[in-house]
């Protein structure tokens, strides 16, 4: 489907819309299976006390350890992107599935047709432009080009004692913390106006030739 794609063909035959939303859900789901994404979870944790381990020992670490963890770690927030774009379209889906509702009757919706609202939690969240300065700020820091987990990490750093407790509740979806997955979102936003490179290696974040 182009940009510019004739919206009569979909009011002629609304089931080829279903399709264009399973293929934009196939391509979104690079999450992968929930058991490998909890196996390579448990592995990154392991290697990493390995590691500690070994630091703590005076011991050097092989680069071959070092390696797997860099390895696993970019392979999880690669996944982790990708849940929290299915979560974030599922949002949108359910939205219009309401809307849609409304139209026919089918959601018990008052007579002046105002919908009912999911309800969603009011606690305060970092403000996405705040958000949007702190991405900057950690690319310029790691060299405008890292890959996501270290982008996160290095956000964490800065916003640490400055969140929000809305930042702070934990998404089952994404298996993150609200700040981590608005932050992404508020990553492809930047794509959008140019803030950020669209042709980026998968899981890397980096800043355009206009923002370095």
């Amino acid at each position: 489907m182009t940009k510019h794609h004739d919206i009569t063909e979909y009011v002629k035959d609304p089931a080829l819309l279903a399709d264009v939303c399973r293929q934009v859900i196939e391509s979104l789901d690079s999450a992968g299976e929930d058991d490998d994404m909890r196996e390579k979870e448990a592995q990154l944790r392991e290697i990493a006390k390995s590691i500690e381990r070994l630091e703590k020992a005076s011991v050097a670490v092989p680069d071959g350890l070092r390696g797997e963890k860099t390895r696993l770690a970019s392979e999880l927030a690669i996944k982790s992107e990708g849940l929290a774009a299915l979560n974030r379209f599922a949002d949108e889906l359910e939205d219009v599935l309401q809307d849609l509702k409304a139209k026919i009757g089918r959601d018990g919706s008052p007579a002046d047709g105002k919908k009912p609202r999911r309800k969603r939690s009011r606690a305060p969240k970092t403000d996405k432009q705040v958000l949007r300065e702190q991405i900057i700020q950690a690319l310029k820091k790691l060299g405008g080009n890292a890959r996501a987990a270290d982008v996160i990490e290095e956000i964490g750093k800065q916003l640490e004692g400055k969140l929000l407790p809305g930042d702070l509740e934990w998404r089952e979806a994404t298996n993150e913390y609200a700040w981590q997955n608005n932050t992404k979102w508020e990553r492809y936003q930047m794509i959008k106006d140019g803030l950020l490179r669209s042709g980026s290696p998968r899981g890397h974040w980096q800043l355009s030739e206009d923002h370095t």
